[in-house]
């Protein structure tokens, strides 16, 4: 990282994050050009896990490169009279591989479902467990950076 002062790789700091943000954009390698989404998630120690159809690009890329590589961005003011913006953002690579397990799959859907009762109070039914792929990233690398007003924590 150029700008060591925003540097923040301290594990408080990303747990933040991730509990705080409501999106995780995903990029994947989808041949000349990356692939990228922004998607809901959920994270279980070193592991994220998503949701998505069980056919379709996204799936298409994991198969085909499973390093992907994700970012998660919060708190943006720009300030035009300091010519400047102040931010927090997470970015991590990790290897994403589909779950076959039913009950990896359920626990996992249960994880999304429990991070965003507050949007859809109703459980993820255990029907939707059999329609619904399920995809783990296991976080190998995660990199911090913050720029915040002087005096700001």
């Amino acid at each position: 990282m150029r700008k060591q002062k925003s540097e923040c790789n301290d594990p408080a700091f990303f747990d933040e994050m991730f509990s705080t943000v409501d999106d995780l954009c995903l990029a994947m390698y989808d041949g000349e050009y990356p692939y990228v989404l922004p998607l809901n998630f959920a994270r279980q120690g070193q592991a994220i896990y998503i949701h998505c159809d069980l056919q379709g690009r996204k799936l298409d890329c994991i198969r085909q490169n499973p390093h992907v590589a994700f970012t998660l961005v919060a708190d943006v003011t720009i300030h035009r009279e300091k010519s400047t913006t102040y931010f927090k953002s997470l970015c991590g690579k990790g290897t994403a591989c589909i779950i076959e397990d039913e009950a990896e799959k359920g626990r996992a859907l249960d994880a999304i479902a429990q991070r965003y009762a507050a949007l859809c109070p109703q459980p993820a039914p255990k029907s939707s467990i059999k329609r619904t792929a399920i995809v783990r990233i296991d976080i190998e690398e995660l990199t911090g950076k913050r720029s915040l007003p002087s005096g700001a924590a």
